[in-house]
């Protein structure tokens, strides 16, 4: 009998073991789109931590034709690789090689934290982009596409504000970059960069500061009440309803693929305080106060800002978007926007119309 309570005892330990290797391999691979064809899917390493990129070679490249500049996809908050799956299709369709990156902290990267010396920002991860095209994108023009907050990480990056001394660029030649486009753009890491919007008098200043700061000190530096969120109150369901709420134009486009790739994320060790820094850390420079730190830069560059008509997290008629109307609409500036029919994720909620006006613009600037 002890020979066989033994047997049991092993059988039952490797079969956990055996369950939980499968468990772990399913959670990391089960989001990743297998179906697009020519992407290398890999992870590159910026000081040490894994990133995770996504690399598609174009479907086609004529002989004699004039090389297209690289494309860098950089994703918003909390979002991944996965979310530009009909935008790294439509550029390599077009001839375009893809890059794509989960940003250090988000997605199937690494999520390092304070004890690790990592203070998250918008200059850290555009010091990351930088040292990205630097070292794999070769001597390629490149555009780089954001979202939402990646928008400004592209922006931060191209002006090199990142770095000590940002008249002196970073590693990347800044000439190599040839455009930013934006579907929409965010006004920081968090939302108190809302403090220094125009609209408010000094009282109002004071008390959206003050409720930020309450907000930080209940909730958001509250790791234990984070990491509960995470574990036990943010399900499938609730990610579901929360991205169906920004998907305006076609609610069906969440599906499975897209609700794993934010739900797994959240559950790796270090998600909590990621999550806590991006609240609570500052905000950082909003786009305004780039153009007018970096004019020489910015004024004549190729941008194209492409928002969702029903985009209620960056609303077109508040703060950013108004900037950016009013600069699309000097004849000076080489700003175009375009509205069309979505919500906060345009290219991958109305794919055809937003990435047809990615491909047109682009075609121009070449």
């Amino acid at each position: 009998k002890f020979v066989i309570y033994q047997i049991a005892l092993n059988l039952a330990a490797h079969t956990l073991a055996f369950l939980t290797e499968v468990n772990t391999s399913f959670r990391r691979n089960q989001y990743e789109n297998r179906s697009i064809l020519r992407v290398k899917a890999t992870e590159w390493q910026w000081n040490g931590y894994d990133i995770f990129t996504k690399v598609s070679s174009p479907d086609f490249v004529l002989p004699f034709q004039k090389t297209k500049p690289s494309v860098l996809l950089i994703h918003g908050f909390a979002c991944s690789t996965v979310y530009w799956r009909e935008t790294a299709k439509a550029l390599k369709k077009e001839g375009y090689k893809v890059h794509a990156l989960d940003l250090l902290g988000q997605g199937r990267s690494a999520k390092p934290g304070r004890k690790d010396g990592i203070e998250y920002s918008i200059r850290l991860w555009s010091e990351i982009v930088d040292a990205y095209v630097a070292e794999n994108m070769g001597n390629d023009d490149v555009v780089l596409v954001g979202n939402s907050l990646g928008s400004l990480v592209a922006l931060s990056a191209y002006t090199g504000d990142f770095t000590k001394r940002a008249e002196e660029g970073g590693r990347v030649d800044v000439k190599r970059y040839k455009g930013i486009c934006m579907f929409n753009c965010g006004v920081g890491l968090n939302s108190k960069g809302i403090v220094k919007d125009e609209q408010w008098n000094p009282f109002q200043r004071s008390l959206i500061s003050f409720l930020l700061s309450l907000l930080d000190i209940l909730i958001f530096k509250n790791l234990r009440l984070l990491q509960y969120v995470l574990d036990e109150v943010v399900s499938k369901e609730l990610l579901r309803d929360t991205l169906q709420s920004l998907y305006k134009f076609d609610p069906s486009r969440v599906d499975d693929s897209l609700v794993d790739s934010f739900y797994f994320p959240g559950k790796d060790a270090g998600s909590a305080e990621v999550l806590s820094q991006i609240y609570s850390n500052d905000p950082g420079l909003t786009p305004m106060e780039l153009h007018n730190k970096y004019p020489e830069k910015l004024n004549g560059f190729p941008i194209s800002l492409i928002w969702g008509d029903t985009d209620s997290i960056t609303p077109l008629d508040r703060g950013v978007g108004i900037f950016y109307q009013n600069l699309a609409s000097d004849e000076t500036s080489n700003v175009s926007l375009e509205v069309v029919k979505s919500g906060h994720v345009p290219f991958d909620d109305n794919p055809i119309e937003s990435n047809a006006v990615m491909l047109e613009w682009l075609k121009n600037i070449n």
